[in-house]
């Protein structure tokens, strides 16, 4: 057991062939729905098992490949206005 590898040490990054793997099925997803949020992505790994960690990593993948997320609006999004009083320059 002593030479047994540990899964971190096979060399390989599971997230990135997890990320490879489910890429065509979230531009289908996206596709379908007119939009795709990092919430709605979230919702979809955690249906299948993944913890937050691995959420995260496989994110990361999806966005080095060109992933683009969308944003989710609110109401309460509004432009913060403010006046600086004194200036620095």
């Amino acid at each position: 057991m002593k030479y047994l590898k540990t899964f971190e040490n096979y060399g390989t990054d599971i997230t990135e062939d997890i990320a490879n793997d489910i890429l065509p099925k979230l531009q289908q997803l996206k596709d379908e729905k007119g939009s795709f949020t990092v919430e709605d992505f979230e919702n979809y790994m955690e249906q299948r098992g993944a913890d937050s960690h691995t959420i995260d990593l496989v994110m990361s993948n999806l966005v080095s490949m060109g992933f683009d997320f969308d944003t989710e609006e609110t109401e309460d999004d509004e432009p913060v206005e403010f006046d600086l009083k004194d200036k620095f320059y």
